[in-house]
C-alpha cells in the first residue's frame, strides 16, 4: 500500500502520525511525504519568524496528539522549563519547533520517503490509483492526502505586481524588515494578520508610519477572561436530537434559539450595546476593563469548536447563506480573538496615535513608487508601501495561477469547488468529491483546502483530529479492494 502526503504542515504531519500507527499493524504500508524545503515540518503558518508573533490559542488547545491534550504543554516544560504553560500564548515559530520535532519522530518510525519538491500533477488511473509527477520523477500511489496548507492571499485592489507592495507579509522578520527607514506604510485589512503587523512594527519598526485601512475600521476582539463553563443548550446531545427530528438538518432558527437561551442562562441579561462595533477601539477598551458579555460569548463558541463542522453541515444551503448575510461579521470577530496582552499594547498605541485607522476604504490607486488610498467621505492619503493583510482567498477555481497543482486538478474535474470555500469533500472522512469520478475515498483533502466544509475552523485541534477519520477510511477501502 503506497501512500502520498502532499504538504508537511500541521495537516500533513497529523496524517503522517496516523499512517505511522497503521504501519505498525501493516508493515507493507509505504509512506512518501512531499513538502517545500523552506516550510517542511512547520507549514507557512508556523515557519521561522519573529518571536513576538503569538499563537491565538493557548498551549492547552494546540496538541498534535489528540489523545494527549497537553502534549505541547509538556513539550514546553521539557524544552523551555515552562511550568504553567497550559493557559499561555507562545510564539508561532516556537510551536513550529514542537511540530517539527514530532514530525521527525514519526518520519523515523515510519521510514517515510522524503521528497522536498513540488508535486506538479495528479491524475486518476483506470486501476483507481493515482499518478503523481514532480520535477525529478513520476510514480503511482494507492492513496493521496492533499495537505497543501494556506491558500494564496486575496488581492482585492490588484496590488500584487507593484514593486512597493508586500502581497504576503510572512515571514515578517524578513519582509517587513526591508521597508526603508521612515517610510509610510498602509496595511490593507483588519483581521488577525493586521494584528501581527502591529506586533512586529510596534516592537521593531517604530521608525515607520503605519496606517490600517479597511471598509469597517474595526478589528477582531480580544480573548476575554470569563470563567470556564459547560454549555447547557449548544451541546452534542441537542445537535443529535435536532438532526434526528429534522431528517439530518438543523434549522438556523433552532441554532439561534439555543444561542439566545445559552446567553440568558450564562449571563442572565446581555447588554446588547456590548455587541455594537465589535473590534472598535471603544469595544476593545470595554473588554480590557472587564466586560464579561463578550468573553462569555467567546467561551460558548469555544465549547462547540469540535462540533462546529457538524453544525455547519447540518444547515441547508439557504440557511448557510442567511447566516453569512446576518451573523457572519459578528461571529467572525468573536470566534478568532487575539491575546489580552496584545490588546493592551494595541489600544495604548492607538490612543497615542502610534498608528492610525481609516475606515470606508473605497479604492487604492497605484502610482509609480507609492499608493493613493481613497475613502468614501474623507480626503485621500498617500503611502510609500502597502502591506496586504486581507487574509487567504479560499475561493478556488481552475484559473488559479498561484497554485498550479490545484488548477490542474480542478481543470480536469478531479476536484470541484465548494460554494463556501475550498473544495468539496464528504464528512467526516474528507474524501474528495469529483464531478467526473464521484466520491474518491482514496483522495483526501485537509486544512484550508476544505475551508467551506470545516467552516471557520482551522484550529490545530480540528485539523489534527480529522486526520484520523480520513486514514481509517482509506485503510477500510483498500483492505476491501484487496480482499475482493
Amino acid at each position: 500500500m503506497k501512500i502520498a502526503i502532499i504538504g508537511m504542515g500541521v495537516a500533513g504531519i497529523s496524517v503522517l502520525r496516523e499512517w505511522t500507527k497503521e504501519q505498525k499493524r501493516d508493515p507493507s504500508i509505504q509512506i512518501t511525504v512531499f513538502g517545500d524545503k523552506e516550510t517542511f515540518g512547520t507549514g507557512k503558518a508556523y515557519q521561522s519568524d519573529d518571536a513576538g508573533l503569538l499563537m491565538n490559542q493557548a498551549a492547552e488547545f494546540t496538541s498534535m496528539i489528540p489523545e494527549n491534550h497537553y502534549d505541547f504543554v509538556e513539550w514546553m516544560r521539557e524544552n523551555y522549563g515552562e511550568e504553567d504553560a497550559a493557559s499561555k500564548f507562545y510564539p508561532r515559530a516556537q510551536f513550529g519547533e514542537y511540530v517539527t520535532e514530532r514530525m521527525n519522530g514519526w518520519l523515523a518510525q515510519s521510514r517515510a520517503h522524503i521528497i522536498q519538491e513540488k508535486v506538479e500533477t495528479i491524475r486518476m488511473l483506470p486501476n483507481d490509483r493515482f499518478r503523481l509527477t514532480w520535477p525529478s520523477q513520476t510514480a503511482e500511489f494507492d492513496a493521496v492526502h492533499l495537505c497543501t496548507g494556506n491558500l494564496p492571499y486575496k488581492d482585492p485592489y490588484d496590488l500584487r505586481d507593484h514593486p512597493n507592495a508586500i502581497g504576503d507579509p510572512f515571514p515578517m522578520d524578513k519582509k517587513l524588515s526591508q521597508i526603508p527607514h521612515g517610510a509610510t506604510v498602509g496595511v490593507v485589512g483588519t483581521g488577525l494578520t493586521s494584528i501581527d503587523v502591529f506586533r512586529y512594527t510596534f516592537a521593531h519598526r517604530p521608525d515607520v508610519d503605519v496606517s490600517f485601512l479597511s471598509r469597517s475600521g474595526t478589528f477582531k476582539t480580544i480573548i476575554g477572561n470569563a470563567p470556564s463553563f459547560e454549555n447547557r443548550y449548544l451541546t452534542k446531545e441537542n445537535i443529535q436530537h435536532a438532526k434526528e427530528k429534522h431528517d439530518g438538518f438543523i434549522p438556523l432558527d433552532t441554532y439561534m434559539e439555543w444561542f439566545e437561551k445559552e446567553l440568558e442562562f450564562q449571563l442572565g441579561a446581555l447588554e446588547r450595546e456590548s455587541l455594537d462595533a465589535l473590534g472598535s477601539k471603544d469595544s476593545i477598551k470595554r473588554q480590557l476593563a472587564g466586560n464579561r458579555d463578550i468573553s462569555t460569548i467567546q467561551t460558548i463558541l469555544k465549547n462547540i469548536i469540535l462540533l462546529q463542522t457538524d453544525l455547519w453541515m447540518a444547515l441547508t444551503e439557504t440557511d448557510k447563506q442567511t447566516f453569512l448575510q446576518k451573523y457572519y461579521k459578528q461571529w467572525d470577530k468573536l470566534r478568532a480573538p487575539f491575546p489580552y496582552e496584545t490588546g493592551k499594547d494595541f489600544v495604548h498605541a492607538w490612543e497615542e496615535n502610534i498608528f492610525r485607522v481609516y475606515e470606508d476604504l473605497a479604492d487604492i490607486e497605484k502610482n509609480e513608487e507609492s499608493f493613493t488610498c481613497h475613502f468614501k467621505d474623507e480626503e485621500p492619503i498617500h503611502v510609500d508601501y502597502m502591506v496586504n493583510a486581507t487574509g487567504n482567498d479560499v475561493n478556488v477555481s481552475f484559473e488559479m495561477d498561484d497554485v498550479p497543482l490545484l488548477r490542474q486538478m480542478l481543470d480536469e474535474r478531479l476536484l470541484q469547488p465548494e460554494r463556501f470555500g475550498g473544495v468539496q469533500v464528504s464528512v467526516p472522512d474528507l474524501s474528495a468529491i469529483s464531478q467526473k469520478y464521484g466520491v474518491l475515498h482514496t483522495l483526501k483533502a485537509h486544512g484550508q483546502l476544505i475551508a467551506g466544509i470545516q467552516f471557520g475552523n482551522s484550529s490545530v485541534r480540528i485539523i489534527s483530529r480529522s486526520a484520523r477519520a480520513s486514514v481509517k477510511d482509506i485503510v477500510k477501502r483498500l483492505k476491501y479492494r484487496t480482499e475482493v
